[in-house]
């Protein structure tokens, strides 16, 4: 656009000259006059063309596409979504950057679904955002379904839409730079998955910024050489490992979530260990609205529920409202708008056996006996 700009204001100071013939001040004037009425015609569609883009909030962004559905190898032609690639492992189809500008009537920007076995080309997601907002927590920007060949997903971006990405039942699949705020679902859901890694994402929600359930083998920030996920400002928990196990946490920033940072739950989340990370919560505060987050008796920083066991949580900043380091439950939820204790009967399960803490713990308060001190000043 600034060259076009250039070749109008270069064109209409040409056209004022009379080819060297002295002019007076007034016939200079009357010249400026036109030239100034010309210039401001020449620029109205210039300009109509710089606020409809200013407008559209996307001058410098990704082209606008229809959601997205694949679930056999001919959509990715008749997507008209692929942007490169031949759909071989080593040169994958490429779908984005794509805006998307409304959801399919399933509620999603982009669905590849493989539960029928349809989808054998291998394929890359190189960005999607959502140019819309979706109050349904259960509307995922991006869905992969048995999805089990490599596959990176990277540069979602959304803000106030439901999951950001929602993994259901697929293999190596590595996401980065996901970026999503204040969505209504989780962050990044997966569930029943396996080989799955994140890094350089920010996941902001209403709800859970990395929720994982029944899956393993997943790898959070290992291939960082400092913090490069947050997952902060979340409503719920911040990482939320059920029934997940061998999972390695590296470079993680946890903070201001509103029940728990670090949340490790059930008798088959095990083998995780999380070091080099840190994890904050002031815990539910009072809005105009209500409380925020969940009532619930595992406020704090990092919890061990309902049977954990053998998990190793070292080199780790923990800060709550609660207890920093905890197992189980508290028995109570504290009301922040009334300050009432409301019981939670029964109150959640402690962690199981095997578990190791240390060295380098940084934390004030704990319900676990045998952590080592502090490695901080408190």
């Amino acid at each position: 656009m600034r060259r076009i700009g250039l070749t109008v204001f270069v064109a209409l100071r040409g056209n004022g000259g009379t080819g060297g013939r002295p002019r007076g001040t007034g016939e200079r004037r009357s010249d400026m006059i036109r030239y100034l009425q010309t210039i401001g015609r020449a620029m109205v569609p210039l300009i109509a063309v710089f606020l409809a883009l200013a407008q559209d909030g996307r001058a410098d962004g990704p082209p606008p596409h229809g959601a997205i559905t694949i679930t056999r190898d001919s959509d990715f032609h008749d997507c008209v979504c692929v942007t490169g690639g031949s759909g071989i492992p080593s040169d994958p189809y490429v779908i984005g950057p794509w805006l998307i500008t409304a959801p399919s009537s399933g509620g999603w920007a982009l669905k590849v679904d493989n539960s029928r076995g349809r989808v054998t080309k291998s394929f890359a997601v190189a960005g999607i955002t959502g140019g819309y907002n979706d109050r349904d927590p259960s509307h995922p920007l991006v869905w992969l379904v048995k999805v089990v060949t490599g596959t990176t997903v990277a540069n979602v971006v959304g803000n106030n839409d439901g999951i950001g990405v929602l993994l259901d039942g697929v293999a190596h699949v590595a996401l980065d730079a996901i970026s999503v705020n204040k969505m209504n679902g989780d962050g990044v859901r997966i569930n029943a998955s396996t080989y799955v890694s994140i890094a350089n994402s920010k996941l902001k929600s209403e709800q859970n910024g990395f929720h994982a359930e029944d899956s393993a083998f997943l790898e959070i920030g290992t291939t960082c050489a400092k913090a490069c996920n947050e997952f902060t400002y979340d409503e719920g928990r911040g990482l939320w490992l059920h029934n997940t196990h061998d999972v390695l946490v590296r470079n993680l920033t946890t903070a201001a979530n509103d029940t728990t940072s670090m949340y490790l739950d059930g008798r088959d989340t095990y083998n995780v260990e999380i070091a080099f990370s840190t994890a904050n919560a002031d815990g539910s505060i009072c809005t105009a609205e209500g409380p925020t987050g969940i009532a619930t008796d595992t406020q704090g920083g990092i919890r061990l529920v309902n049977g954990a066991h053998d998990n190793y949580i070292h080199d780790v900043t923990a800060r709550g409202n609660a207890l920093d380091i905890a197992s189980g439950g508290d028995g109570f939820w504290l009301n922040p708008c009334t300050g009432e204790e409301v019981r939670i009967s029964p109150a959640t399960a402690p962690m199981g056996e095997g578990n190791v803490f240390g060295p380098n713990l940084c934390y004030g308060t704990t319900n676990i006996a045998g952590l080592p001190p502090a490695a901080c000043k408190q």
